[in-house]
């Protein structure tokens, strides 16, 4: 297992109710980042707080780690969307 497959099963296994948290990976270290439970924590925190963000930067040494927190009880926001890009192109002969 590598240590971003880690990193991943170790975001899955954090609870965070109503959400679901992606990982960008924005910059790679070496060595497991220690405080990503901690500090996704703090965030879920501040959001139900009141933050509007929901995309976190995560510093640890090397590592650069871009969270996002996506409601799991109603549609996502249209700015934090992953949308299906496609374009028609019409070919004339």
């Amino acid at each position: 297992m590598t240590i971003t497959d880690h990193i991943f099963q170790k975001v899955a296994e954090i609870s965070i109710p109503h959400f679901f948290v992606t990982v960008e990976f924005a910059a790679m270290g070496s060595g497991m980042p220690q405080s990503i439970e901690t500090f996704l924590q703090e965030k879920h925190k501040a959001i139900l707080r009141g933050a509007n963000g929901r995309k976190f930067i995560y510093r640890e040494g090397e590592w650069r780690l871009i969270f996002t927190f996506f409601p799991t009880d109603r549609v996502v926001d249209e700015r934090y969307a992953l949308k299906n890009k496609t374009s028609l192109h019409i070919y004339k002969k």
